[in-house]
């Protein structure tokens, strides 16, 4: 019989305390993600020091922390995506002179696959993280999986024009404009984004973005990825 936890499964539980910590930068205290879970302290505990004899978290401190084993399964999210991914965006990025950031939908959100930053940037590309609400990626795929958020005003707009853009909407002094990347069957299963200074026009590297989409699309349904030595 499966054991609940005020109405959650274990697993369940286990999963929103990982989320927690995600979403406090890696790292909280006991009382932090009692808080943020809503699961009673004891429970909390328990939870905490089962994950942690499985290595998913560690103690730091008096907090816990994300732990080793969770990055180490983590590294091999979206393989075939962050594959090539390694390959193409940093020359890309240098030509376009622009940081670029490839974002996928899943779990109901815009979760950031793989990037390319410039030095002057300060850009999060950790792989897995939710980009926040008003992003260009976020839109142009929400205009394209309205699960992802709630109904857009201009959602129609983005799909006719194949593009979004923003400004300082996410960071002052930068912009953004992102394309999608097609699946073979014509969906958009991902964002291609370039984030620039709010002086470049972000509608100027929409058809350079657009045409590296297309290329992107075509190398990864082409694409296997290598396999793992062992």
């Amino acid at each position: 019989m499966r054991e609940t936890i005020g109405g959650r499964g274990v697993l369940e539980g286990a999963f929103t305390l990982l989320e927690a910590l995600d979403e406090h930068g890696g790292q909280a205290g006991l009382t932090q993600l009692v808080r943020a879970t809503g699961l009673p302290k004891t429970t909390v505990h328990r939870l905490l020091d089962q994950l942690a004899d499985l290595g998913a978290v560690e103690r730091a401190g008096s907090g816990y922390r994300i732990g080793s084993r969770v990055f180490r399964l983590g590294r091999f999210w979206q393989p075939e995506l962050r594959y090539l991914a390694k390959e193409w965006l940093p020359p890309l990025s240098a030509r376009m002179r622009a940081s670029l950031v490839l974002v996928v939908p899943r779990e109901g959100r815009a979760l950031v696959a793989a990037g390319a930053v410039l030095p002057a940037d300060d850009v999060p590309v950790w792989p897995g993280t939710p980009l926040p609400p008003g992003t260009a990626a976020g839109r142009l795929l929400a205009a394209h999986h309205p699960s992802l958020a709630e109904p857009d005003a201009d959602a129609l707009g983005i799909r006719t024009a194949g593009y979004a853009t923003e400004s300082e909407a996410i960071t002052e002094g930068l912009g953004c404009a992102a394309v999608g990347i097609r699946t073979p069957d014509g969906r958009v299963g991902a964002a291609l984004a370039a984030v620039l200074p709010v002086r470049r026009d972000p509608v100027s590297v929409v058809a350079g973005l657009a045409g590296a989409a297309r290329s992107f699309g075509a190398a990864l349904s082409d694409h296997s990825p290598p396999k793992r030595a062992g």
